[in-house]
């Protein structure tokens, strides 16, 4: 099963190719899943809510995820059978949990319709710098300087979540969707040598 990313992992699939954003792509959900929990791990690490150590055993266990979609894709011949899915799922909210824990002092993950569209496109886009420095699609300071940003605009929707009452006004959220796509658009020219 495959959905778009547009932007934020929980959203449905875009209705028509002129609703989809320039930075969409087709993944399907435990793909999806994989890149925002890499994000989380690279974004935690990055602020300094997780250490090097404790980045390195969940990167370990989102590979370990990731080894394992791999072998039952095989398995199945290139799709993940329903069972296959479920626990591709388990493992990737244990991980999702061991992560919150970890940057909230063991405190329980609040459910995913509390997160906003900014913060989980956030996810999605660490995880993209994290992926593709790993590829060697950028180098280690174009994933840093990609990541100073994406810091910068963490901080301002924190600010402006802050003042809010833990929301943000439709023009915060507007300001904040156009800083993602302008770095969301930076990540791909780095990533394919400038193109778009």
């Amino acid at each position: 099963m495959q959905q778009t990313y547009s932007p934020a992992p929980f959203e449905k699939p875009a209705s028509t190719a002129s609703d989809t954003p320039a930075d969409s792509t087709h993944l399907s959900l435990a793909a999806l899943r994989q890149v925002t929990l890499i994000g989380r791990v690279a974004m935690n690490l990055a602020d300094g809510d997780i250490t090097s150590d404790q980045a390195g055993q969940l990167d370990g266990q989102v590979s370990s995820i990731q080894s394992q979609i791999a072998a039952d894709l095989q398995a199945d011949g290139g799709t993940l059978s329903p069972t296959d899915a479920q626990a591709i799922q388990q493992l990737q909210s244990q991980v999702s949990q061991t992560i919150y824990g970890d940057t909230h002092n063991g405190a329980t993950l609040p459910p995913p319709s509390t997160w906003s569209k900014a913060e989980n496109r956030g996810d999605v886009e660490a995880g993209r710098i994290a992926i593709d420095e790993t590829a060697g699609s950028i180098s280690s300071d174009q994933a840093q300087q990609l990541t100073s940003q994406l810091l910068t605009i963490h901080q301002q929707m924190v600010t402006d979540m802050q003042a809010n009452g833990g929301t943000l006004t439709p023009t915060e959220a507007q300001a904040i969707n156009q800083l993602q796509s302008q770095l969301s658009q930076q990540i791909s020219q780095a990533a394919h040598g400038g193109q778009s």
